[in-house]
């Protein structure tokens, strides 16, 4: 294991995340490992070159090796706005420049572990070397004081990989160093590290060759913007979202295929954490133990919800359970990185970038009308005793509320065609051998808002019969 500790004299932290201006207010919190490791390399070149490149070099590319986790102090986001002179004949001609930090208490100290990185008692004393004589990490008013950390760190808020932990909180992206097994540049690995804001620009490069954004659990006391409150206690996450990326993003006419293909990983994940496959999720096999169907929808809703372009590009997974996903199932929800495309020799990117209760209103608001996206079809088969058609469609979609503990609409509008960019006919509306059924669409009028979106209908738990807001 190997810890560094990172304190600053001013009390205070002056750096941007990667991808935001400067103007746009946003900390970087934590201090990213990427910025650390160029202050190092710019540590070496300046101030101990007669250090070999070789041991240098073998201490930076044991650090990449793995996303480092955080002990955080609290925290406290705030900046400073000045007017800056533009330089004109006009002494009235300023811009609003704004700087974001944030700000510590005195004494409190940042700690980095690598909990895998073993450094040899020469490595360590080079590293420690190097880190006391930084000055500053980010802007130059981020005076610093680092030092190699011995033995084991106290009780601080907790920072790790999403992939990770089971920690709850903000998902951010962390900018670290691409390891060297990872790093498939023309420019040596080394260089890379150094590569100059004038070459990036050059360039016209979308990230630097030498770093990464890894996905860590931020928790909410570890940077506070106003008056803390106090937290909400949660037993666990009820919901998770993933957001997907490819070359070509699967249509929304795929729904229930990406949601079956994310079961069945979702499954075998659990099963090898867990290593039996008797004591495989029931929120995820739909089943007891036993084998018998599980009553009252109690296993996890798989939704794909698509843009504006007919394309799925988040998939929300959701329990009812008000003790939400325990830690396994967690972390086989966090270990769906990739998905197949039939079709399609690329892949599809995944990684979680939220959780949270699933009643949040910033992933499912509360609205009191919705309009169908994909769907709906009918569990039950239609008789003649059972009314017009059209009727029997309006009471199944008010008994699927009912049995979904949703409140019972005030009004069912049957839509003669589909909302969006696909009819109805052109989405996949059975699972495995099961033939193909007719799909139709509402517009529900409720008395109060409910959270959408939610699925109703045969399939619901793969993303058949969703409704979600109306525009």
């Amino acid at each position: 294991m190997t810890t560094i500790e990172l304190r600053f004299p001013a009390h205070r932290f002056h750096a941007t995340p990667w991808g935001r201006h400067v103007n746009e207010g946003v900390v970087e919190w934590p201090p990213s490992p990427y910025r650390l490791m160029r202050s190092l390399y710019d540590a070496w070149k300046r101030k101990h070159p007669e250090l070999p490149e070789a041991t240098v070099t073998e201490i930076f590319q044991a650090l990449a090796a793995e996303a480092p986790c955080f002990a955080l102090p609290q925290a406290t986001a705030s900046h400073t706005r000045s007017y800056l002179n533009s330089n004109t004949l006009d002494p009235t001609d300023k811009s609003l420049i704004f700087d974001a930090f944030v700000a510590v208490s005195p004494g409190d100290a940042c700690y980095l572990t690598w909990p895998h990185v073993e450094l040899s008692m020469a490595q360590r004393k080079t590293l420690d070397r190097l880190l006391r004589s930084l000055n500053y990490v980010g802007r130059s008013e981020s005076w610093v004081e680092a030092r190699l950390f011995e033995g084991e760190v106290e009780a601080s808020i907790r920072c790790e990989p999403l992939a990770e932990t089971d920690l709850s909180g903000e998902a951010i992206p962390v900018a670290c160093v691409t390891p060297p097994a990872e790093y498939q540049e023309k420019r040596p690995w080394l260089d890379a590290i150094a590569y100059s804001t004038a070459e990036f620009v050059k360039d016209r490069r979308s990230l630097p060759p030498a770093m990464r954004t890894v996905q860590y659990v931020r928790p909410p006391e570890a940077l506070m913007v106003r008056v803390p409150r106090s937290p909400r206690r949660h037993a666990g996450a009820q919901a998770v979202l993933l957001g997907l990326d490819a070359p070509v993003l699967p249509l929304i006419t795929a729904t229930i295929e990406i949601a079956e293909q994310i079961r069945v990983r979702l499954m075998g994940t659990h099963k090898r954490l867990v290593g039996d496959a008797t004591k495989v999720s029931h929120k995820f096999s739909g089943k007891t133990a036993e084998g018998t169907p599980l009553s009252d929808h109690q296993h996890a809703f798989i939704l794909p919800l698509g843009n504006e372009r007919g394309r799925i590009d988040r998939v929300l997974i959701y329990t009812r359970s008000e003790n939400g996903f325990d830690s396994d199932e967690l972390r086989a929800i966090l270990r769906v990185r990739s998905l197949y495309q039939s079709g399609s020799e690329d892949g599809i990117r995944a990684v979680a970038t939220w959780r949270g209760r699933s009643d949040d209103s910033s992933v499912r608001p509360r609205v009191s009308r919705v309009i169908s996206t994909t769907p709906f079809v009918a569990p039950r088969h239609w008789r003649k005793g059972r009314g017009s058609f059209e009727e029997f469609l309006k009471d199944e979609v008010r008994r699927e509320c009912r049995n979904h503990q949703l409140l019972e609409p005030l009004a069912v509008e049957l839509l003669p065609k589909s909302p969006g960019l696909f009819e109805w006919l052109e989405f996949r509306r059975n699972r495995k051998d099961d033939a193909p059924r007719p799909g139709y669409g509402f517009r529900l009028r409720f008395g109060e808002g409910v959270a959408a979106p939610f699925s109703l209908g045969y399939g619901c738990h793969y993303g058949l019969g969703q409704f979600s807001a109306e525009r």
